[in-house]
């Protein structure tokens, strides 16, 4: 009996078997005629200006950049109590992408000598073609100058208005742009931003116009904007220093000195892009509610500037920095040449209301009254990511400030600039 079990058991095993290989057999017939699947999309990187990772489809594309300068500073005779010195100015990454082609987002932390400083963190959602919405910290938008990316300016420093307009803040902002290039504009609501001069809540709102974005190729990359914030300012302004184009103190606040109220910023702005001449000017308008020593006051200033650069070597100079035809290469290769040069210059005047110096926010013998900077270089782009500039300032007080124990009108100072971005 146990002996026909076990033959039992076989033939039933032996069934089991021979039915499933038939079914096997059966499904890979069938997989056979059926399409293949397809295949999962490859990813692509490589290196067009920025470091990248992109989907075949181009709707997911992630982007590392950076920027990095170094710069160097000597000043000239009678500038009592100033060093020269030698510094790494800025080291900033770049993160930034796409997601599902709508979706945004930029990540960009600078790392100082003492400290990291996040200076844009935000998500946004493309809304429609030319309409992006925004959230987290990011750039106000207010002046032209601001806007643009220190990478692309024809100058070492920003002008001596920059310090008092907004830059990064903590927000939400719609940005729009025609598709023609036309216009665009950008609204934006901030709470906190940065501390000092810019601190506060506020709303900004900046417009630009190019009227012949259609005409004459001369006059296509001409254009004209105006920009506003609203908001107010409550916080210590004590120790807060005014710096020159050199970005030295020539007076600091008094330490009782506050914002204490409303704020208005007005700015208006055009620029000119034709071949290899660039042309922009901005002037702005600051009134400040402040509380000083002596008493409180409504205080205003203006500033401007206007600056003109020219490349040399004949290269198109556009918002951003344009590509020498024929670049320098360090270690040779075909094609290489001198790289491209270019002659730059800009002249910028800031002038104090008397609310700042009657209310003691400006301490005696620390308010200028006027303050006008030259600024005239020489830049040489090496490539498009390496370049080096060489600039001359002066800058001039319409009454004598105390610097380093000594009345000063004038200062005179030799900026080198190194930089490198991608």
């Amino acid at each position: 009996m146990a002996r026909a079990h076990e033959t039992g058991r076989g033939r039933f095993s032996a069934a089991t078997i021979a039915g499933l290989a038939a079914i096997s057999a059966a499904a890979r017939a069938q997989d056979a005629s059926a399409p293949p699947p397809p295949p999962a999309a490859p990813l692509t990187a490589g290196f067009d200006d920025h470091f990248f990772l992109q989907s075949a489809d181009g709707r997911n594309r992630v982007e590392l950049g950076a920027l990095i300068q170094v710069h160097a500073v000597a000043f000239g005779r009678g500038s009592h109590g100033r060093d020269g010195d030698v510094f790494l100015r800025r080291f900033r990454l770049e993160l930034s992408g796409r997601i599902d082609d709508a979706w945004r987002f930029n990540f960009e932390p600078k790392f100082t000598e003492h400290e990291v400083e996040l200076e844009e963190a935000w998500v946004g959602a493309e809304l429609e073609r030319g309409l992006l919405a925004m959230a987290g910290r990011m750039k106000e938008p207010f002046s032209l100058e601001e806007a643009r990316s220190q990478k692309h300016l024809a100058y070492v420093n920003f002008s001596i208005l920059n310090q008092f307009v907004p830059a990064e803040g903590h927000g939400l902002t719609l940005a729009g742009e025609a598709r023609d290039n036309a216009w665009e504009w950008g609204a934006a609501l901030y709470q906190g931003g940065e501390e000092g001069l810019n601190d506060g809540d506020e709303f900004a709102l900046r417009a630009v116009t190019r009227p012949f974005a259609l005409g004459a190729p001369a006059l296509r990359r001409l254009q004209f904007g105006a920009a506003a914030t609203v908001g107010r300012s409550d916080g210590s302004l004590a120790g807060v220093e005014l710096k020159n184009e050199a970005r030295v103190p020539f007076a600091t606040l008094d330490p009782a000195a506050e914002s204490d109220g409303e704020r208005v910023r007005l700015g208006l702005e055009a620029a000119w892009w034709g071949g290899p001449v660039e042309v922009a000017a901005e002037a702005v308008r600051i009134e400040q509610q402040v509380e000083g020593p002596l008493e409180q006051e409504r205080a205003a200033l203006q500033a401007w500037y206007v600056g003109a650069a020219w490349v040399l070597t004949g290269e198109e100079r556009t918002v951003k920095a344009f590509r020498p035809a024929r670049p320098y290469r360090l270690r040779g290769g075909a094609g290489g040449g001198l790289g491209a040069l270019e002659l730059a210059g800009r002249v910028s005047r800031l002038q104090f209301g008397d609310g700042f110096s009657e209310s003691g926010v400006l301490p005696a013998g620390s308010d200028p009254r006027r303050v006008t900077s030259f600024d005239l270089g020489l830049n040489w782009y090496l490539t498009w990511n390496a370049r080096v500039k060489l600039h001359g300032l002066l800058t001039r007080y319409a009454e004598p400030i105390a610097i380093g124990g000594q009345a000063t009108r004038d200062e005179k100072a030799l900026l080198l600039q190194l930089q490198l971005h991608f």
